[in-house]
C-alpha cells in the first residue's frame, strides 16, 4: 500500500486551518448559531480531503475501513497539532478568554449568580488544556473515521479500479 502519511498531513492541515478559522470566527460572534453548525460540517472536510488526495494520487479505490483509518490518522493529527496551536493563540490573545464569553453569554440569559457559578466550574473542567486537546484527538478519531468512509465512497475509481 503505498505511503499514506503526506495525505493525511494535508487532510490534517486543512482540519487546523478550517478549525482555527471558526475559532476565530465563532470569538468574534459569540452565541451565533451558524457557526455551530459550521464547525460540525466543516469537521468532516480535512478526512475527505485526505482521502481523495490518497486515492487521487495513487489512482486507487479504497474500501471503508482503509478510508476510515486515514480519516481517523487525520483527524488525530489535527487534534493534537491544532489544539497546541489554538492554545498559543489564546495564551498569545489572538483569541478571548472562552470563559469571559461564557459568562457574559449566562448572564445575558439571565442566570442567577449560584447558576452561573455552577456552569463555570462544570466548564471549567473542559477548558483544561490536556482535557481539550484528549477530547479533540478522540472526537478527531471518531468524526475523522466518518469522514474516512464517506470519503472512501465518494472517491472511487471506477469499475476496474483495485481496492487496496
Amino acid at each position: 500500500m503505498p505511503n499514506k502519511f503526506p495525505s493525511v498531513l494535508l487532510g490534517a492541515l486543512v482540519s487546523i486551518v478550517l478549525s482555527l478559522l471558526i475559532q476565530f470566527l465563532s470569538a468574534n460572534s459569540p452565541g451565533n448559531p451558524v457557526m455551530g453548525i459550521l464547525a460540525c460540517l466543516l469537521i468532516f472536510v480535512g478526512p475527505l480531503v485526505a482521502v481523495w488526495h490518497y486515492t487521487n494520487t495513487h489512482n486507487l479505490t479504497l474500501k471503508a475501513g482503509q478510508g476510515a483509518g486515514i480519516g481517523a490518522l487525520t483527524g488525530v493529527i489535527a487534534g493534537i497539532i491544532g489544539g497546541i496551536i489554538g492554545y498559543a493563540l489564546l495564551a498569545a490573545g489572538v483569541f478571548p478568554d472562552p470563559m469571559e464569553a461564557a459568562r457574559v453569554q449566562l448572564e445575558q440569559q439571565g442566570m442567577s449568580e449560584e447558576e452561573i457559578e455552577q456552569a463555570m466550574s462544570i466548564a471549567q473542567t473542559f477548558s483544561n488544556p490536556a482535557v481539550t486537546v484528549v477530547l479533540g484527538v478522540v472526537m478527531g478519531a471518531i468524526v475523522g473515521a466518518i469522514g474516512g468512509v464517506i470519503g472512501a465512497a465518494l472517491f472511487k475509481k471506477g469499475g476496474t479500479g483495485e481496492a487496496y
